[in-house]
């Protein structure tokens, strides 16, 4: 029985230590009082830009199609856990269109990545 071990490739490691730390501060960010909040000046488009590098992010390092489903439910996981966990604080509040922002961000990274690929003469969509 011999285990497999995966080489990563340096990018996919430094996206894969990107993506967890972007997490850390995202949920930091959201479960913090934030009188003022950082960010682009509106709620609703931090959470578009936020998810949308997150996507990024998650199929850099663990690029193809066969990890899709996976990228996709720890991101649209991760959106919706931090809502409820917002309900849950006295001073922040859940918000269904936060988590449709989140959504769309990931859409959004997927859309734009298929258009650029599809763009590219000879370049697989994967």
């Amino acid at each position: 029985m011999s285990a497999r071990r995966e080489v990563l490739h340096p990018m996919r490691t430094a996206a894969r230590l990107g993506l967890a730390v972007a997490m850390l501060a995202i949920t930091w960010l959201a479960l913090t009082p934030q009188p003022d909040p950082p960010g682009l000046g509106w709620g609703k488009l931090n959470h578009v830009a936020a998810f949308l590098v997150l996507a990024a992010l998650a199929e850099a390092g663990w690029p193809g199609r066969a990890s899709l489903p996976w990228r996709l439910g720890l991101l649209l996981g991760y959106g919706l856990g931090i809502e409820l966990v917002q309900g849950l604080l006295v001073y922040r509040q859940a918000s269904a269109l936060d988590f449709a922002a989140d959504a769309l961000g990931v859409g959004l990274w997927h859309g734009l990545r298929l258009a650029v690929t599809q763009a590219r003469p000879g370049r697989d969509a994967s």
